[in-house]
């Protein structure tokens, strides 16, 4: 029987390379989102890696988490393991941000990230365990600005991982997170001009592994923190960022050697 996965928001981006990584790993994956179109093309794109389906979800509709999480009650189809991916990014600035948008993004990227994991640890919960990773970012930590409902937003998921990690424990239920860096995503490849993703290499050079993410480094991670292999790992936020966060210093400024 194969391991079952979910990963929301999993049509394209970083939770399209996460399907693709678990499905190379003996997973028979779920991917969710909203726009049905992608979805197919998702699945057309994926389908020769492994058993994988999709499900159009809006992960802020509670009938369609529901409905989405409700295909594990057969228990010959439990849920081994659940990834929060689905979210958006927001360049609104504070003092032009409007409630409503402030609450979208909160609910998209908080909200939904709740939904999916409590409406998921019920049925690992009643099949025996499982693993949950919810996928955060960096910006939980800190912000170059702009940012203010997303980095307000993931720093809830951050904190959301380690309280769920502690309630399911006695479950057998681990939940972690990843906070991604900056990502060279195929969309980034695709519309961002020649000039501009220049610049954003240039920009980079200054952080420790002087380049942006990887997909698969972040899909490898996820996949790793769902596995047996971490089985003694719950509760934590593992950055995936090429040594952002832990760069304090402009690198132009440090001494030469």
């Amino acid at each position: 029987m194969p391991l079952n996965a979910v990963v929301t928001g999993g049509s394209k981006g970083i939770g399209f390379g996460i399907a693709a990584c678990l499905l190379a790993r003996g997973y028979a994956v779920t991917i969710a989102g909203r726009n049905e179109m992608e979805l197919a093309a998702a699945v057309s794109n994926l389908n020769s890696l492994g058993p994988v389906e999709a499900v159009a979800a809006d992960v802020t509709n509670e009938d369609d988490v529901e409905r989405l999480m409700s295909r594990f009650d057969d228990p010959s189809r439990p849920l081994s393991l659940l990834v929060n991916n689905a979210g958006v990014s927001d360049y609104k600035t504070l003092l032009k941000m409007d409630l409503a948008r402030w609450r979208s993004v909160l609910d998209i990227n908080l909200t939904g990230v709740f939904l999916s994991l409590q409406r998921g640890a019920r049925r690992m919960r009643a099949s025996g365990g499982g693993a949950i990773v919810n996928v955060a970012s960096i910006d939980a930590a800190g912000t170059d600005g702009r940012q203010s409902a997303y980095g307000a937003a993931k720093a809830g998921v951050v904190n959301l991982t380690k309280t769920a990690a502690v309630e399911l424990a006695p479950y057998g239920i681990r939940v972690n997170s990843v906070s991604p860096g900056w990502t060279l995503t195929a969309m980034i490849k695709d519309h961002v001009s020649e000039a501009a993703l220049r610049h954003m290499t240039e920009s980079f050079s200054r952080v420790p592994l002087g380049r942006l993410v990887e997909v698969d480094e972040i899909a490898r991670t996820v996949a790793f923190l769902g596995s047996d292999e971490a089985s003694g790992i719950t509760g934590i936020d593992v950055p995936v960022d090429c040594g952002t966060l832990a760069n304090l210093y402009i690198a132009e400024t440090l001494p030469k050697e």
